[in-house]
């Protein structure tokens, strides 16, 4: 269900070389940062990677009080005391905006795109810089 959000090929390459893909959640806005064309997935990346921090950071503050939280793709567990992954339909994707707000307030620059597949047009990775480093 999760893993929906990316393009298949790359999905199955990534299945194969790496662990658990991480989400986060927003329970009470019915929003996922999917880190959709975001070079982190796992949770060492999402630390690691000053975009995905950034990403994660910001969204925090900008929804404190909402019932948010982290879900990786391999689990069975709602993360939620209400709800279910079938819910997970109704939520937007907000990556995007996310990093657009990033940019807008001067965190992050984007310097374009890293295509994976001349066939395949949604099977990239943004090139974002964060201006702080």
């Amino acid at each position: 269900m999760i893993m929906a959000y990316r393009s298949k090929r790359h999905i199955s390459l990534v299945r194969f070389f790496m662990s658990a893909c991480y989400f986060l959640l927003n329970q009470t806005k019915k929003e996922i940062i999917s880190f959709l064309h975001i070079p982190a997935w796992k949770k060492r990346e999402l630390a690691g990677n000053s975009i995905s921090a950034a990403i994660v950071t910001w969204y925090l503050l900008e929804n404190m009080g909402d019932s948010i939280s982290f879900i990786n793709d391999e689990s069975d567990k709602w993360p939620f005391k209400y709800g279910n992954f079938s819910d997970l339909r109704d939520y937007k994707e907000v990556t995007d905006q996310v990093v657009d707000a990033l940019i807008k307030a001067e965190i992050l620059k984007d310097e374009g795109r890293e295509f994976y597949y001349d066939d395949e047009p949604d099977a990239y990775d943004r090139i974002l810089r964060n201006i702080w480093f």
